[in-house]
């Protein structure tokens, strides 16, 4: 099962998110609203997999992943964004920072997460 970190600083749609995930056949076993969060909670719980919102207050996703990676270097992170103008230099600037993806909210479906699990 794949261990799995919602980082978005939207309660909702972080729940929304958690749904999705769990209903794809992934664990997730923390959520955080920011960077800072997310370290903490990546050290403590060495999730397998990141999902990183790249609009974030104070660290922006980019960053974050950097130091995420840099945490656990074997953490695989999926970046997201609602900002669907710029996701092409989003996809590009992901990928700069080590996640393996970068996916627009909107595309959020079950069998685009499930690919996630498998791996």
């Amino acid at each position: 099962m794949t261990r799995t970190l919602v980082v978005d600083d939207q309660p909702a749609f972080r729940a929304q998110l958690c749904q999705l995930l769990t209903q794809a056949g992934l664990v997730v076993v923390g959520e955080a609203g920011d960077i800072p969060q997310a370290e903490a909670l990546a050290q403590a719980l060495q999730p397998d997999l990141a999902v990183v919102d790249i609009m974030l207050p104070g660290l922006n996703g980019f960053d974050g992943t950097r130091r995420l990676k840099a945490l656990l270097p074997g953490l695989r992170v999926i970046a997201i964004s609602a900002y669907g103008n710029e996701a092409e230099s989003f996809q590009t600037a992901a990928v700069e920072a080590g996640a393996e993806k970068f996916v627009l909210k909107d595309d959020l479906e079950p069998c685009l997460v499930k690919d996630w699990a498998a791996a």
